[in-house]
């Protein structure tokens, strides 16, 4: 009886450790098909970890291009994200809520997750 509830417990660490990767792992742009109108928003999303991709980054105030400039940061920043937001154009846009001296908005095609957590 004690082995089944290790293994019960087990299983159910690797769901839970398994259940955020394949949640947090949007495609590169919001799925745009043709003939329907793009949804633009904000949604709550699983806190996780992304990493800048590129050599810098603008930190925007909205989750568009045109907004204000908040900061600007530089390739291998880790940040925390807490929403993902599309705007009128089809473009993903990842909340920043803390963790890197600034919240606002960056570009998913600048950003990718980080598989190592804060080092």
């Amino acid at each position: 009886m004690k082995g089944t509830r290790v293994l019960s417990i087990a299983a159910a660490a690797i769901t839970v450790v398994g259940t955020p990767v394949a949640v947090v792992t949007p495609s590169a742009a919001a799925a745009k098909v043709q003939g329907t109108q793009v949804m633009a928003g904000c949604t709550n999303w699983t806190p996780h970890i992304r990493r800048v991709r590129v050599a810098s980054t603008k930190v925007h105030s909205s989750y568009s291009s045109k907004s204000s400039v908040k900061a600007t940061w530089k390739y291998r920043q880790l940040f925390r994200v807490n929403k993902r937001c599309v705007n009128s154009a089809g473009n993903l846009w990842w909340h920043s809520d803390c963790c890197a001296g600034v919240t606002g908005y960056v570009w998913n095609d600048h950003t990718e997750i980080s598989g190592t957590g804060w080092t």
